[in-house]
């Protein structure tokens, strides 16, 4: 777990918290049954460095290693003070030795997991469970173990990025969805590892080859979403070109929004999520007729309506695809205005989404200083005017004061201001 440095004695207490917690809950795992030889726990420890290094990006903010079959496991055959130390020894081998990673990181991670580890083993007994694992009498117990581990592990690893300040319930729900899938294909196999090695325990080397095939079948899978991701972004840059006057239009408009929402001080992860839907904002001109698109002149009253139909279709697109899902109200709505007379639902103020409101910002001050068939690009100047005196009509009054703001900071001479209101500056 990596922090930016200003946030790092608030999560340096919070890892210190932490082990006092996992040393607590050692404390009463110490009192419970437990049993493990030497052969065993070398070769569990064995087994959870080689799976906690088996990691796949589930989404682009994380990941998931393969370790949790092997403490689940460990934990329903040994007890949860052993399961405890053989993810422990995983943990310092691979995160530690083989990775390198920080000491932060790696403390975290020891903290947080040997106590989802113990926590998992405890429920498991808790519920009826028994080191002689029937998968038939013992499913409520396993699934009782893999949901703590779940719980738990999620909600300090979103704890710990809420202190970076990011939203703790965002975060969890987010992550939730994340690892839900590899967690319910994960959890039976850790249970199957148990029983065998109760029964035959040398036929635990054919799960080798088992646990390689649904590595990489995640691998792929993640590939695959991520690459049809990409091709939607390629769909974007495509309509870009249709026009010389809007080609890399969406490229700047996702950058000048990325740098709103820093100046905004919006999270990480919602700033990603802006800018991955101002990077395809525009998808839906691909189903506008080239001769509306580019028209010269006047527009009928039917070519607007086709013009004003974009922003829902691209929304309606983009939500089919897993990295603009979340953000395909910014896309519907970006054409809205602050006075409820936008397009395409009339929405107004705060009822707009925010990430829509700075896309509409950084849209409009895009094509207000890029030239167009109709006319020549607008100065610097003139743009930032325009911005003003849309605020509180067009545009969120904030979104247009982190502009100007961002402006003052890196301009060399004043920023002009607007001595005048107007009703409208759409371009």
């Amino acid at each position: 777990m990596s922090a930016p440095q200003q946030h790092r004695p608030t999560i340096y207490l919070f890892t210190g918290a932490l082990w006092v917690g996992a040393v607590a809950i050692l404390a009463v795992a110490l009192r419970l049954p437990s049993s493990i030889d030497l052969y065993d726990f070398l070769l569990f420890c064995t087994l959870a460095a080689f799976a906690e290094k088996w990691d796949v990006p589930i989404s682009s903010n994380s990941r998931m290693s393969l370790s949790f079959t092997v403490h689940l496991s460990a934990g329903i055959l040994f007890g949860p003070a052993p399961a405890a130390a053989i993810a422990i020894v995983g943990i310092l081998i691979t995160d530690g030795l083989v990775h390198r990673n920080g000491l932060l990181y790696v403390a975290f991670n020891v903290a947080q997991m040997s106590s989802a580890t113990m926590l998992a083993s405890m429920a498991y007994a808790a519920t009826g469970g028994s080191a002689e694992l029937s998968l038939l009498n013992d499913v409520l117990p396993v699934a009782a173990a893999s949901l703590t581990y779940l719980v738990v592990n999620n909600t300090l690893v979103s704890a710990a990025l809420a202190l970076t300040g990011r939203s703790f319930a965002q975060e969890w729900v987010e992550s939730s969805r994340d690892i839900l899938l590899p967690y319910i294909s994960m959890g039976p196999l850790g249970a199957l590892v148990a029983y065998t090695y109760v029964s035959t325990p040398w036929a635990i080397a054919y799960f080798i080859p088992l646990v390689l095939v649904i590595y990489n079948g995640f691998r792929l899978f993640v590939s695959l979403r991520h690459e049809t991701d990409h091709a939607l972004v390629a769909l974007a840059d495509s309509i870009d070109k249709r026009d010389q006057y809007t080609y890399q239009h969406s490229m700047r408009v996702a950058r000048l929004s990325g740098e709103l929402a820093e100046a905004m001080q919006l999270t990480p992860r919602d700033t990603e999520l802006l800018v991955a839907a101002a990077r395809v904002h525009d998808l839906g001109k691909i189903a506008t007729d080239n001769r509306v698109l580019f028209k010269q002149s006047s527009l009928t009253s039917d070519e607007r309506h086709l013009i004003q139909a974009h922003p829902g279709e691209g929304g309606e697109l983009a939500g089919r695809f897993s990295m603009f899902r979340e953000g395909r109200r910014f896309i519907r709505h970006h054409h809205e205005r602050w006075d409820g007379k936008g397009y395409p639902d009339g929405l107004a103020g705060e009822d707009i989404p925010l990430g829509a409101r700075v896309i509409a910002v950084a849209d409009s001050y895009d094509a207000m200083t890029s030239d167009r068939p109709y006319r020549k690009a607008l100065p610097h100047e003139v743009a930032l005017i325009e911005l003003q005196r849309g605020a509180g009509t067009q545009f969120d009054p904030e979104v247009v004061e982190a502009f100007l703001a961002r402006e003052r900071a890196h301009a060399s001479v004043p920023v002009p201001r607007a001595v005048e209101a107007s009703q409208s500056c759409s371009y």
